[in-house]
């Protein structure tokens, strides 16, 4: 866990240390992209969880950082405030990551359970977006995007999954939920976003959903969570 904060530094040491589901391998305030990765090869963990101030292009680059240096990180990014170009930022990233991210306002998080929820889910391979910041990920996106804004958080959790080419019930069984639920929740998407029924309308959906968030052009490879070296590449 590594947070400029050192207020909720102390706050999150002191919840982790003795949690069951959390193994808190190590804490610092220095959230530099060196004491990060440098973290990373003396502890290669699963789950990173990372507290800034604002969301800013600098805050971007450092997860582009970790990154490269290791690939099957999973991340748990916290931040108070954000700015256009952080969000910017954040969209482009989007695009070259595998698995496992959660963006979240710190406000947003009430209990210690909501953040190991985050954490458990990250490190699963899932992709968690706080509502808000969502909203911002769509709003500069192309016509289509705005059919998102009519989607409620537990919808786009669907659609996040459908975008990743699950099954109803594969869902269903993600999420815990009943099958026939998942399947009135994706009809519900299909029909508020006005594209019919059966494989042409997943298929719209799911590429409506990658490209307003930004990640049309990511692959998922499935988890690994072992640590490797990875030289960056060019991108385009």
């Amino acid at each position: 866990m590594a947070e400029e904060q050192q207020i909720l530094l102390h706050a999150f040491k002191s919840f982790f240390e003795n949690h069951e589901g959390v193994n808190l391998l190590g804490s610092s305030s220095d959230t530099s992209s060196e004491a990060l990765i440098q973290a990373t090869k003396d502890v290669c963990p699963k789950v990173m969880g990372l507290g800034v101030k604002a969301l800013r292009p600098s805050t971007v680059e450092i997860l582009e950082f970790l990154r490269d240096a290791c690939p099957d990180l999973a991340i748990v990014l916290l931040f108070a405030f954000y700015d256009a170009k952080g969000i910017k930022a954040l969209r482009e990233y989007s695009r070259d990551v595998s698995f496992g991210r959660a963006y979240l306002l710190k406000h947003t998080i009430d209990t210690i359970d909501q953040l190991t929820h985050a954490i458990s889910s990250v490190a699963e391979g899932r992709m968690i977006v706080d509502p808000t910041i969502m909203e911002e990920l769509i709003k500069n996106g192309d016509s289509q995007s705005g059919m998102l804004r009519e989607l409620s958080p537990r919808a786009l959790e669907v659609l996040h999954w459908v975008s990743r080419g699950y099954r109803n019930e594969t869902i269903a069984g993600v999420l815990s939920r009943d099958t026939q639920a998942v399947e009135r929740q994706v009809s519900s998407i299909y029909a508020k976003m006005h594209l019919g029924e059966g494989k042409d309308a997943r298929v719209g959906s799911a590429l409506v959903y990658l490209k307003a968030t930004g990640m049309l052009r990511r692959v998922y490879n499935g988890p690994n969570y072992g640590c490797r070296r990875q030289t960056r590449q060019p991108r385009g």
